[in-house]
């Protein structure tokens, strides 16, 4: 019996989506585990602004809508961290400033 070897070509695995400012997303993999799931807009994050256009923003802001907000307020996992605080009554949407955005997938098209 001949067995015949065939070389198979690498293929590179595909390059992250880079997130932009102003676009939804919902974020995921992320610590502390009480942002997992929450959706918002990115905001520009002015701590990390690149210095040349080439290099890639790591890091952005992100503007919870109103039901993540309101989600992430009623979240007991938020009082075991000091990474993130709980919204205030009067708070409609939550900032969170620089969140990784290897944390990040779009989510123009979710419900």
């Amino acid at each position: 019996m001949t067995v015949t070897v065939e070389e198979v070509p690498l293929t590179p695995a595909p390059a992250p989506e880079e997130i932009k400012p102003g676009r939804r997303v919902r974020l995921v993999g992320i610590s502390p585990a009480c942002l997992n799931g929450l959706t918002g807009i990115t905001q520009a994050d002015p701590a990390s602004r690149a210095t040349t256009a080439s290099r890639a923003t790591t890091r952005l802001d992100v503007l919870l809508d109103e039901s993540s907000t309101e989600f992430l307020r009623r979240d007991h996992r938020v009082n075991n961290t000091r990474k993130v605080k709980v919204p205030g009554p009067d708070v409609a949407r939550q900032l969170l400033r620089g969140i990784p955005t290897a944390c990040m997938f779009y989510a123009e098209n979710d419900s």
